[in-house]
C-alpha cells in the first residue's frame, strides 16, 4: 500500500490547497457551533439569565480560543519549516517543546482562570443579575481548558505536516 502524501509542493496546487483546506473549514464550523449550541440549550432549557450569562462568557471565550490559536499556528509554522527542510530531529524537539508549554499553560490558564473569573467578569460589565450563571459557566470551561489547548496546539501540529484531516476528525468524536 502506497502511503499518502503530506507534501503540499507537488502536483495540481489547487487540488493539494482545496483537499487542505476542506477539512479546516468544516472543523472552523464545527467550533464556532459549540456556542451556538451553547445557547440554543441554555436558552431553552434554563432561564434568560443563563442564556445572557453564555452570551456574556463570548468575549472571553473568544479570546482564548483565538489565544490558543494562535499559540499553536505559531508552533506549526517552525514545525512545518523543519518538516519541509527534513529536520527530524529538530521538528522533535519543537514538538515536545511546544507540547511542554501546552501542558504549563493548561495548568496556568486552569488555575488562574478559575481564580479569576469572577473579577474579570465583574471588569467587562457582565450584568449583575447575570453574574452567578456567568460565573458558574466560565469557571466550567476554564476547568475543561486543558483539553481545549491540548486540541489547538495536536491540531496544529498534525496541520504543519500537511494532515488537516484527522484534527476534523478528533474535533468530531464522542466523549464517552
Amino acid at each position: 500500500m502506497e502511503k499518502k502524501k503530506t507534501d503540499l509542493i507537488e502536483g495540481p496546487i489547487f487540488q493539494a490547497l482545496l483537499v487542505f483546506a476542506i477539512p479546516l473549514l468544516i472543523g472552523n464550523l464545527f467550533q464556532q457551533l459549540y456556542n451556538t449550541a451553547d445557547s440554543y440549550v441554555v436558552g431553552n432549557f434554563v432561564d434568560t439569565n443563563a442564556l445572557a450569562a453564555v452570551g456574556a462568557s463570548g468575549s472571553v471565550i473568544q479570546m482564548l480560543v483565538g489565544f490558543f490559536m494562535g499559540l499553536s499556528v505559531g508552533a506549526g509554522v517552525v514545525i512545518a519549516q523543519y518538516f519541509g527542510a527534513g529536520r527530524k530531529e529538530e521538528m522533535s524537539q519543537a514538538i515536545h517543546s511546544a507540547l511542554a508549554l501546552t501542558v504549563l499553560l493548561s495548568v496556568l490558564f486552569t488555575v488562574v482562570g478559575i481564580a479569576v473569573t469572577r473579577p474579570l467578569l465583574k471588569a467587562i460589565g457582565v450584568p449583575q443579575e447575570v453574574l452567578p450563571h456567568s460565573t458558574l459557566y466560565l469557571t466550567i470551561y476554564f476547568a475543561g481548558i486543558t483539553f481545549l489547548l491540548f486540541y489547538n496546539m495536536g491540531s496544529g501540529i498534525l496541520r504543519a505536516i500537511g494532515n488537516s484531516r484527522d484534527p476534523l476528525i478528533y474535533l468530531q468524536l464522542p466523549v464517552s
